[in-house]
């Protein structure tokens, strides 16, 4: 069983990461307890560019955090932070064994 990574890179505007960083705490809260790995991290010299990282345990896994179902309660914090990000890139890779 193969790990899949996604992956979310973007900006956010100048202003706004009080509201972001309030959004992505929320979702550190339920991913701590979800058994997904999930980070965020800023770019190195680039202001206010950051990048979501999510480890699922699985493909079965993955597949199923698109469902709306599974993820309610945190909706709104999705939903915030796609309002705020520009420059959305995804990738999802999958762990070699």
């Amino acid at each position: 069983m193969s790990k899949v990574q996604f992956r979310i890179t973007y900006s956010i505007p100048d202003g706004k990461r009080p509201e972001y960083l309030q959004a992505v705490s929320k979702l550190r809260e339920y991913y701590g307890d979800a058994g997904v790995e999930y980070g965020v991290f800023e770019s190195k010299g680039r202001h206010n560019h950051f990048q979501e990282v999510y480890v699922y345990p699985s493909q079965e896994a993955y597949d199923a955090s698109d469902d709306p179902e599974t993820i309610t309660e945190i909706s709104g914090a999705i939903d915030k932070i796609y309002s705020l990000a520009k420059d959305i890139n995804y990738d999802v890779a999958t762990q070699v064994d």
